[in-house]
């Protein structure tokens, strides 16, 4: 008579790895193989586990492993070449055994998370992650070391509380927005919208989303929407839109080219840390305590705020655009600042 042998639980390394599978899949960020090996030496540099020998016959064994012992929904889609959930009602089970270093990464996200993101955002990730360490015991991570770990994020001191959740919520769900958004001249206009990609940029948390209105895809920055409503219906989320979202085409503004900006010393770091090109340059005038900023492109809309924040340590040589823009700009200052002294 044949018997038959259960199948031997996964062990500890191989846990981790479909725990980072079941993550990639609850993100929708449609792994492929490729992506999951990566994901997979990460782990074995950040925890020490694995033998640094994987194949993508690994990725497939552990693909099978999450649908037959802890019957993931999961399945490969062709069409974008990476793993998908057929349905996302599935969780994965598995006992929370974090090393020092995962507890370390988990609570710092954490801190992360209640910085950057307003209410009811934040208390519904500080829930998350009192769930998870439930049943682990930092005993390394003294009070003093979370309370000196402090983000300044402007951007999430911006009172988004009436419109945020539900703009979340349709991103998180893939469900349409009806929105009223206040325009540059202070008009209102009501759209339904498709928010593909939420995003925070220039302190400001914004959408990309397909317009129905005007049938094509915009940027709408949230603190302007007056209304947002979660309707019923549903969109599928479209890669070509959430890849638009790039550092060099990260707003719809109309951009001026081979932006020329001289700076002092002071000034050069502000440039290098604040990132408006992925190619732009600083580089240091020939005999001069000055330097160039270069930027192939950007809008008139973040380069001016920009150069009138530095106080006179950035003059714009070029283009004439920039250099009117940021004349006029001054001069309105200007004439504000005469006519409250008088």
């Amino acid at each position: 008579m044949k018997t038959f042998r259960s199948k031997p639980a996964p062990g500890r390394t191989q846990l981790h790895r479909l725990a980072r599978i079941a993550a990639l899949l609850q993100k929708n960020a449609c792994p492929t193989a490729e992506m999951i090996l990566r994901e997979y030496r990460e782990i074995e540099t950040l925890y020490g586990y694995g033998k640094g020998n994987y194949s993508t016959k690994t990725v497939f064994r552990d693909v099978r492993t999450l649908r037959d012992e802890f019957n993931c929904p999961v399945d490969f889609d062709r069409t974008i070449g990476g793993y998908v959930l057929t349905h996302h009602g599935w969780s994965f089970e598995c006992p929370t055994d974090l090393s020092e270093t995962g507890m370390l990464t988990l609570i710092l996200g954490a801190k992360l998370a209640e910085d950057i993101f307003p209410n009811p955002i934040k208390n519904q990730v500080k829930a998350a992650v009192d769930e998870i360490l439930k049943g682990n015991n930092p005993d390394f991570l003294d009070k003093a070391c979370i309370k000196s770990l402090k983000i300044f994020a402007e951007a999430g001191a911006v009172e988004l509380s009436k419109r945020f959740p539900a703009v979340f919520q349709a991103w998180l769900s893939h469900r349409q927005l009806l929105i009223a958004y206040e325009g540059k001249d202070g008009s209102i206009s009501r759209r339904v919208v498709d928010p593909h990609v939420l995003f925070l940029y220039n302190k400001e948390w914004r959408i990309k989303a397909y317009c129905h209105n005007r049938k094509e895809a915009r940027t709408f920055v949230i603190s302007r929407m007056q209304e947002a409503k979660l309707l019923n219906t549903t969109f599928t989320p479209s890669m070509k839109i959430i890849n638009s979202v790039t550092l060099d085409d990260i707003v719809s503004y109309q951009k001026i080219p081979n932006v020329k900006i001289r700076l002092t010393q002071g000034a050069q770091e502000f440039a290098r840390a604040d990132k408006m090109h992925s190619a732009q340059r600083v580089t240091q005038e020939k005999g001069k305590d000055s330097y160039l900023f270069t930027i192939p492109a950007v809008p008139l809309e973040v380069i001016v705020p920009w150069i009138l924040k530095q106080g006179g340590n950035a003059i714009p040589l070029s283009p004439k655009a920039v250099v009117v823009e940021v004349r006029k700009k001054a001069r309105e200052l200007l004439e504000k600042l005469e006519k409250k002294r008088v």
